[in-house]
């Protein structure tokens, strides 16, 4: 598969994934709002409206992930580039590699805890909601957010905003 077919196609699953975490929020907004107005208003809160945020906050953040990594929109200090600018392909191709590595680490070390966390059969407090559906987002957005690592590594930065026949 050639680099120009890897960058379409990582940039229309990133903006899939752009567009679960929107919703997350968007919902996370909505249960939220909700609540503090029927508890003002009827005095009725909604139960574990807490928890709902909490797994909407997962489910946005680890979703959004892919497309910063793809997009090389991560935290940086542009220190080299000022003065070496020609390096810069280079040093984003070294960042993407360590990334992978990275991220490599922490899904491979999340797996024990996920199996505990389905054999236990642990469950939220209050609306009994299995907690492997807290954990879960957060695992695959980070493998996501690997293979985009990945990607990068091997077929340049993705730019989703002129990706063709994006979704």
């Amino acid at each position: 598969m050639s680099a120009a077919r890897v960058r379409a196609l990582v940039a229309r699953l990133t903006l899939l994934f752009d567009s679960i975490a929107v919703l997350a929020l968007l919902a996370m907004m909505g249960v939220t709002t909700a609540d503090v107005l029927l508890r003002r208003f009827s005095n009725k809160p909604i139960t574990g409206v807490t928890e709902l945020a909490e797994l909407a906050l997962g489910v946005a953040f680890f979703m959004a992930a892919p497309g910063v990594f793809a997009r090389g929109a991560n935290i940086t200090v542009d220190m080299i580039d000022q003065w070496q600018p020609r390096w810069s392909a280079g040093l984003k191709r070294i960042a993407a590699l360590l990334s992978a590595v990275m991220l490599g680490f922490f899904a491979w070390h999340m797996v024990g805890p996920l199996i505990d966390i389905v054999e236990f059969g642990d469950t939220s407090a209050d609306l009994q909601i299995p907690k492997v559906w807290f954990m879960a987002p957060a695992w695959v957005g980070i493998v996501l957010a690997l293979f985009t690592s990945v990607a990068v590594l091997l077929a340049g930065e993705i730019d989703s905003s002129r990706s063709e026949g994006a979704l």
